[in-house]
């Protein structure tokens, strides 16, 4: 250990020199100034070292109480150790090390003294090293676990700081999780339904066309693809290719995408990915979990499980209709019998209602009516943005299919079915207190899906294709009692309603089963002239619409306005001014923001070319492709333009969008 100081005995050696060398010239000058050097010299050595010899003799009484508490005998034994070994003081500096430790820096015997711990070992802390698993630490490209012993004696406190290399362990630990599986779950969206009126043939290349870009697609990730059937596929591939893959953001769908069907048709397909650390089987149940969440949102997008949410990418086009009548007969088959089996049946939509919501919950709620079953409408008539479309079916006489919503919240009980209608998101419903009531849930919507769904619902009737939950309701309507009992004019024109709003008069999201359900509505009886009585407005909401639409700016082909704080039903007149923007040439997309208190609402619609819900979701919002909003909490108005400008930016550039 006595060579642990050496390095100090240069330093003596320096002095005695400098005073040797000045006595000498001393000599040229005086012989009394020589002697007098010599003397002066003498004392200088002398106190240097009784310095160096005081701090040598304070180290090895540190090291000589660190040596005794951890039952190693002096000296050798601790410069035997077989660990790179460090003894330091309470402030961190280093007072003795063995060969071992120094030589982990490159460094000789004793030349690790003036860089002190937390210069040689970045991240080391104490407190962590004093813990039984000790400190993970990183020295170039080795990993070591450090270890420390604390002594406190006669008012001394020092640590010795042993290391004990990780390396192999580290890099076997991250070997593990790179190699991990990650189960990749595909569909083909609209395989069958594109394809069920072309020959053979055209299946036959558009399948082979598909399995040669997923095969591709894995191939160039090492994976392994395994065929199901012509719509569905499964792959497996390592964690350590999902980093590439994410920030490529997933090209396997811009390259399905361009496979066409009579060269205008895209083929599209959906992706799930599970890469749960835990277990294969796990894997392959989050995978189909996260398939069926970007169905939801409908389809050509990848819905990625991460720990606690999903990640989207994708949903830049839209969505294909899907023409099969089959899955709402057996929805209305599996709806009338749950109805019977419970004493009522509170109907509810979201909260602001708009003609859609209201339409299709007071169509179904007159459908059952019909059949002899309990139904009531729970609405807010104080929120509500339709209340001449409820004051029009109450004056037709059914007023007493409303009830407020604090009365139904007297009414439920657990023999009460809840139906929720136009939105699937448990924050949006009109009473939230009736989901957490009532025991049986039943979900009808055409949003693209949330995160934050109805999970126990015990019908989840969600088509992202359909245009409105009126035309699903409308659809659902015609096999309800095998069709026997038909609901009058009033509500026929309130569904159609809904219908027109969301199509925006037949714009967008109209399909064959969009206008067979207006062909069925005005079947039994709906005016379109009172359809279109229920959108007019006063000439005080057609100038405040005017003023927010010429106040507006373009930004990427997107309209953005801002409406003043004083104008009355604020909401209502926001989303008509998004519609009229549309109207101007070369908008893609509109956006109206108004402000209620501290919170910016903001109301988006387009005529599908952008995917307005890709843009909000960035924000907190939702809704579907054409149709969507956000709310922004303690922002100002000309604070939420410039986030909703950097949400645009950021949709174009992730769709790779000129």
């Amino acid at each position: 250990m006595k060579k642990s100081y050496k390095g100090f005995y240069p330093l003596l050696y320096v002095i005695a020199g400098c005073c040797v060398l000045l006595t000498a010239l001393a000599w040229f000058v005086h012989p009394l100034l020589c002697a007098a050097m010599g003397v002066v010299s003498a004392g200088v050595v002398a106190v240097a070292w009784w310095m160096i010899a005081g701090l040598r003799r304070r180290a090895f009484q540190v090291i000589d109480v660190v040596a005794s508490d951890i039952t190693f005998e002096r000296g050798a034994a601790i410069q035997s150790f077989p660990l790179p070994t460090a003894v330091t003081a309470a402030d961190g500096e280093i007072l003795w090390h063995n060969g071992l430790f120094a030589a982990l820096f490159g460094k000789g015997e004793g030349d690790c003294f003036s860089d002190g711990l937390s210069r040689l070992i970045s991240g080391f802390n104490l407190a962590k090293a004093k813990q039984p698993t000790g400190c993970p630490v990183r020295i170039g490209d080795r990993f070591f676990s450090a270890f420390a012993a604390v002594s406190l004696r006669e008012g001394r406190e020092a640590s010795v700081i042993y290391l004990c290399e990780t390396t192999k362990l580290k890099r076997d630990s991250i070997e593990y999780l790179q190699s991990r599986p990650c189960i990749f779950s595909i569909l083909v969206d609209n395989y069958d339904d594109i394809l069920q009126s072309y020959k053979e043939s055209e299946k036959a290349r558009v399948t082979g066309e598909v399995e040669r870009s997923l095969e591709e697609f894995v191939g160039r990730q090492n994976g392994i693809l395994i065929k199901m059937n012509n719509r569905r596929f499964f792959a497996v591939v390592e964690y350590r290719y999902m980093h590439k893959i994410i920030e490529e953001r997933f090209s396997i769908l811009d390259d399905v995408r361009k496979i066409t069907v009579d060269g205008k048709v895209p083929i599209t397909v959906s992706i799930g990915v599970g890469m749960q650390p835990d277990n294969l089987t796990g894997n392959l149940e989050t995978s189909r979990h996260a398939l069926d969440m970007a169905l939801g949102r409908g389809g050509d997008q990848v819905a990625v499980k991460t720990v606690n949410d999903y990640d989207f990418y994708g949903g830049v086009s839209k969505g294909v209709e899907k023409r099969t009548k089959v899955r709402a007969r057996i929805i209305a088959s599996a709806l009338l019998e749950l109805c019977k089996i419970h004493r009522q049946v509170i109907i509810m939509g979201h909260r602001f209602s708009d003609m859609d919501s209201v339409g299709s919950s007071a169509g179904l709620c007159r459908g059952l009516r019909l059949l002899g079953i309990d139904a009531f409408v729970a609405i807010d008539r104080q929120t509500t943005l339709s209340a001449p479309l409820i004051e029009q079916i109450g004056a037709a006489g059914f007023e007493s299919l409303f009830v407020d919503a604090s009365a139904a919240r007297d009414l439920v009980d657990d023999e009460t079915l809840v139906a929720v209608m136009d939105t699937h998101a448990k924050p949006m419903v009109e009473v939230p207190e009736l989901l957490e009531r009532c025991k049986s849930v039943v979900v009808i919507d055409h949003h693209r899906k949330r995160v934050d769904y109805i999970e126990n619902a015990v019908i989840f009737y969600h088509e992202p294709y359909a245009s409105s939950a009126s035309e699903m309701v409308a659809e659902l309507l015609q096999y309800l009692g095998d069709g026997e009992k038909e609901v009058e004019a009033v509500f026929a024109e309130a569904l159609l309603a809904g219908l027109v709003l969301d199509t925006k008069n037949f714009a967008v999201k109209t399909g064959v089963k969009t206008f067979e359900a207006a062909g069925y509505l005005r079947s039994l009886g709906a005016d379109t002239v009172e359809v279109k009585r229920l959108f007019s407005s006063t000439m005080e909401d057609f100038q405040n619409r005017t003023a927010i639409v010429t106040g507006a700016h373009v930004y990427k082909s997107c309209a953005i306005a801002k409406s003043p704080d004083d104008i009355p039903d604020i909401r209502v007149v926001s989303a008509q001014a998004a519609d009229e923007l549309l109207e101007i040439s070369d908008v893609r997309a509109s956006f109206v923001l108004f402000s209620q208190g501290s919170q910016v609402n903001i109301s988006a619609r387009s005529l599908g070319q952008l995917n307005v819900q890709l843009i909000l979701e960035s924000l907190g919002g939702g809704g579907h492709h054409t149709m969507a909003g956000a709310q922004l909490r303690e922002t100002s108005l000309d604070t939420a333009v410039k986030m909703l400008e950097k949400s645009i930016d950021l949709y174009y550039e992730q769709n790779h969008i000129q």
